[in-house]
């Protein structure tokens, strides 16, 4: 006869151990399959949709860089000399072209420099022919990629003329190396190993970028939030209530280069674009972005390119923008980190030779500026051309025979 305490013991055992387990309904199993079938079609959908939008918008969106890369891609030969830079660089090579030759196309679709190759033609360079890598707000640690990724192979240039300012550098619009317009296009999930460490030191930089590279709606996260915003501003509004504070962020309705307008409205807007871009400049670490131009000058010298750093020059009233003796330790690192074999600085930042009329705002130049410009820019090209002749292997053997 069972004793108590054994009785006890077989009540709370169960007679069927499958009975504790709780097993999923197959139906259950059915919807999540297909929950997630769809959103994956769907994902797949909207980044084809929201890619080919993106790469038709050359003003607003990222076309514009998709033109320079794929142009350079579709050259038949190897470029003789790259410009390099953002519209400070554009501007003038576009505007002396658009002066002495007439009708080209807009500042998007010209990526050449018939004015520079024509001088350097006469010059006799071996190959004068120039493709223009510039790009509207490019940042040094754009041009690092544009360099490392693209001039190589049978694009390598012999020269490179790299045109830079302060707010390449630093510019307040921009969180960091990793929220331009660059970045975002032309680093994707395929090259993301070689520029995670420089772009995306921190684990949750390099999860938020794979989770938005994989995740339609996760990289579209501010956009969604933003048109949130935008409802519940519309709902209180209907209400009759005071919509709540909006906070200020990004470069909605904020002023940008113009390539129209008086030149007291240009001189004005620009004025103001300076000052914001160079908020609290002197406050800010210029190290990551002079460590990407110290690398874009390694890779150069890797691969032989040889490269002119020109300073571009800026009006005296953009200068007094910046903080009491911001721009002569700028231009003191300039100098340092172009003391290298194959690159020749040229700065012309407090350059004399520039006026107001040459430019057509307090930092792009004009036409006259540009001619200017070309003036100071040359002699270098011709340096670097005679440095490389005279360290060739035949000029070598020509001088320990003399000897």
């Amino acid at each position: 006869m069972p004793t108590v305490l054994e009785l006890r013991e077989s009540e709370n055992r169960s007679p069927n151990p499958q009975l504790g387990r709780h097993k999923m309904p197959v139906w259950a199993g059915r919807v999540i399959f297909w929950s997630l079938a769809i959103f994956a079609a769907l994902n797949l959908l909207l980044w084809n949709v929201d890619k080919d939008k993106k790469s038709n918008d050359v003003w607003k969106g990222t076309g514009s860089i998709d033109l320079a890369v794929n142009g350079l891609r579709a050259l038949p030969g190897k470029p003789g000399t790259v410009l390099l830079g953002s519209s400070l660089i554009m501007y003038p090579f576009w505007t002396m072209d658009r002066d002495r030759y007439g009708a080209i196309p807009d500042i998007l679709h010209h990526h050449d420099s018939l004015v520079l190759q024509q001088e350097l033609k006469n010059a006799g360079f071996a190959n004068p022919s120039v493709y223009s890598l510039a790009v509207f707000g490019q940042m040094v640690s754009d041009s690092y990629i544009y360099v490392n990724e693209y001039l190589k192979g049978d694009k390598k240039p012999e020269y490179l003329i790299y045109g830079i300012a302060p707010r390449d550098f630093n510019d307040s619009d921009l969180s960091g190396p990793m929220s331009t317009n660059t970045f975002k296009r032309l680093i994707g999930l395929d090259n993301f190993a070689s520029y995670a460490n420089l772009y995306l030191p921190g684990l949750q930089d390099k999860v938020d970028f794979v989770a938005a590279h994989v995740c339609f709606f996760y990289s579209k996260r501010q956009r969604i939030q933003h048109e949130f915003d935008k409802g519940i501003i519309k709902a209180y509004k209907a209400l009759g209530l005071e919509p709540p504070p909006r906070s200020a962020g990004g470069q909605d309705g904020q002023a940008g280069f113009m390539l129209s307008g008086s030149k007291d409205e240009r001189w004005a807007n620009s004025e103001t674009e300076a000052a914001r871009r160079y908020k609290n400049i002197a406050e800010r670490d210029l190290g990551v972005q002079t460590g990407f131009l110290s690398r874009l000058l390694d890779v150069c010298q890797d691969r032989g390119i040889k490269v002119v750093v020109v300073n571009m020059p800026l009006s005296v009233d953009n200068r007094n923008l910046l903080p009491a003796g911001f721009y002569n330790t700028f231009r003191q690192k300039l100098q340092g980190l172009s003391d290298r074999k194959g690159v020749k600085l040229v700065d012309l930042g407090q350059s004399n030779d520039f006026v107001n009329s040459d430019f057509w705002d307090t930092v792009h130049l004009e036409h006259s500026g540009g001619y200017k410009l070309l003036k100071h820019v040359l002699p270098a090209l011709n340096e670097l051309r005679s440095d490389n002749a005279a360290s060739s292997p035949a000029a070598q053997r020509r001088t320990a025979s003399v000897n």
